[in-house]
């Protein structure tokens, strides 16, 4: 079995090294929720495109990782009748590893389309705080989960830029806190690096007005360049007016001058 592991990770070292690779990242804002449970969460996702298919089509692996203020509150029972605990501040903290296939915007840094989506699988880890209802298996204000994450995504423009609307959903598969079944996240990412129009020349209706004065100073300039060659009489610009008559005629030099 070790030489079967062996032989899958030499086969996608290679695959991985013989394509073209890149890296880009994104950061954003959104929130966090689950069963009496929320917080806000402040995000930034690296990104390693291991295998593009073209520069508008990737397979990448990426970390989110996402980090806000979330607050608790222990309420339990007491003789039938409910006492609140204090407010507990504290602080919430996301990291899901995930695969992602993206197609169109942002699949690439070279990437120029203006709608793009992307879907993403793999494992989350969250810690945070909440408030706490009396009920049975609710007994914490602690928040520990981990599980299967699945995660999509729309990127489209905005203005020059690019920009993520995403969202996950985390099933839980922790015992530490069973009335949680799941935790839902949505954010809004943008993704740095990413320009939607490319650069290009400055059409020539685009310069200042000083531009075309200049441009038709130059254009004058060569007209009367133009004009005085067809003007002046062959040979030399420099020749004084006898010396062209002659050169014309095809006076020898010592018939120039009579005795």
């Amino acid at each position: 079995m070790k030489y079967l592991y062996l032989s899958l990770l030499m086969f996608v070292t290679a695959t991985v090294t013989a394509q073209k690779k890149s890296f880009q990242s994104a950061a954003g804002i959104g929130g966090i929720g689950g069963y009496h449970y929320g917080a806000l969460a402040f995000s930034f996702e690296p990104r390693f495109n291991f295998y593009e298919f073209s520069e508008k089509e990737s397979l990448s692996v990426g970390v989110c990782f996402a980090m806000g203020p979330s607050i608790g509150s222990d309420r339990r029972t007491d003789r039938d009748k409910i006492s609140g605990g204090p407010i507990q501040p504290g602080w919430m903290v996301n990291i899901p590893v995930t695969v992602h296939y993206t197609f169109g915007n942002a699949a690439t840094p070279r990437s120029y389309k203006y709608i793009g989506y992307s879907v993403g699988a793999g494992y989350a880890a969250h810690n945070g705080r909440r408030y706490v209802d009396p009920g049975p298996g609710i007994d914490t204000v602690e928040v520990h989960a981990h599980g299967l994450v699945l995660d999509g995504s729309i990127n489209f423009p905005m203005g020059n830029s690019s920009w993520s609307l995403q969202s996950s959903y985390m099933f839980n598969f922790s015992n530490n806190n069973p009335d949680i079944k799941g935790i839902f996240s949505m954010s809004l990412l943008y993704n740095i690096g990413i320009c939607i129009h490319q650069h290009r020349e400055k059409r020539h209706y685009d310069h200042p007005r000083e531009y075309y004065h200049e441009l038709d100073r130059e254009m004058r300039k060569k007209k009367m360049e133009s004009r005085r060659k067809i003007m002046a009489p062959r040979g030399s610009s420099n020749q004084n007016p006898r010396e062209s008559r002659d050169s014309l005629l095809q006076i020898p030099p010592d018939q120039k001058q009579l005795p």
